[in-house]
C-alpha cells in the first residue's frame, strides 16, 4: 500500500500539470497607430498648436480588441490582439503627430497662424486580414491666427476673421498582406495619407485638393474590391 501512494501521487501531479498547460492562455499583443519615431521635427517660425478632436467612431470600434471582417456579414473580435489605448485616442494621437510633421515644414500657411483645430468623423475603419484596410472619414478644420478668431487657410491676409472652416471627405482603401501587424501598419499609412490630404487642402488654393479617394497598396497591386 505504501508503495502505491507515491505512484498515485505522481500520476495525479502529472495530470494536473498537463491540465494547467492546456489551460494557459496565449499572450495578449498590443498595437498602436502612433507612428514610430522618425526624423526630428523641423524648426518652425511659429509655434503651431494642433488640436485634433475625434467626434465620432463606429460603435463597434469602442472596444479594446482588434476587429476583422470575415465576409459580407461576419466580423471577428480578436481577444489576444488589442489596441494599446482606446481607438479614438489612437486615431487622435497618430493624426496629430502626422499633421505636426507636415505643417511645421510647410510654407503654405500665413505666418500669423498659430493653431489648427480639426474635428474628424470616422465613418469606417475596418480590415480583412491579408486582404485590405479601409479608412473613410470626414473632417472640418479651422486655422486660428494671432489676434483673430480664425484665419482663412487660403488667404494671404491673416487678419481676416469669421471665415468658414474647410470641410472635406477622405477615403483610403489599401490592399495588404501579412498578419495583424501588417494590418495595423496599413492603418498607419492611411492616417499618414489623411494628414497629407488635410495639409494639401489647407495650403492649396483649389477646391480639387479637398476630397480624396485613394486606392492601392504598399506593393502596388491595387485595392481589394469589396
Amino acid at each position: 500500500m505504501s508503495g502505491r501512494l507515491p505512484r498515485f501521487a505522481l500520476a495525479l501531479l502529472g495530470g494536473v500539470g498537463v491540465w494547467s498547460a492546456g489551460c494557459s492562455s496565449a499572450p495578449v499583443r498590443y498595437y498602436t497607430l502612433t507612428p514610430p519615431p522618425g526624423e526630428a521635427m523641423p524648426a518652425s517660425p511659429t509655434t503651431l498648436a494642433v488640436d485634433v478632436r475625434v467626434v465620432h467612431t463606429p460603435p463597434q470600434l469602442n472596444r479594446a480588441e482588434l476587429m476583422v471582417r470575415g465576409g459580407p456579414t461576419e466580423v471577428t473580435l480578436l481577444e489576444n490582439e488589442q489596441w494599446a489605448s482606446p481607438v479614438k485616442d489612437e486615431i487622435r494621437n497618430a493624426l496629430r503627430i502626422e499633421l505636426l510633421r507636415r505643417l511645421r515644414r510647410t510654407s503654405g500657411l500665413p505666418p500669423a497662424v498659430t493653431k489648427l483645430t480639426l474635428d474628424i468623423d470616422v465613418q469606417q475603419l475596418e480590415a480583412e486580414l491579408g486582404q485590405y484596410v479601409l479608412l473613410q472619414a470626414s473632417w472640418s478644420a479651422t486655422l486660428s491666427a494671432t489676434g483673430t478668431r480664425s484665419a482663412d487657410p487660403r488667404s494671404a491676409d491673416p487678419r481676416s476673421t469669421g471665415t468658414r472652416p474647410v470641410a472635406c471627405t477622405f477615403q483610403a482603401d489599401e490592399k495588404i498582406a501579412g498578419g495583424y501587424a501588417g494590418m495595423v501598419a496599413g492603418y498607419q499609412r492611411e492616417i499618414a495619407a489623411l494628414a497629407d490630404s488635410i495639409v494639401a487642402a489647407l495650403t492649396s488654393g483649389t477646391e480639387a485638393s479637398c476630397q480624396k479617394s485613394i486606392e492601392g497598396s504598399a506593393g502596388g497591386s491595387g485595392a481589394k474590391d469589396h
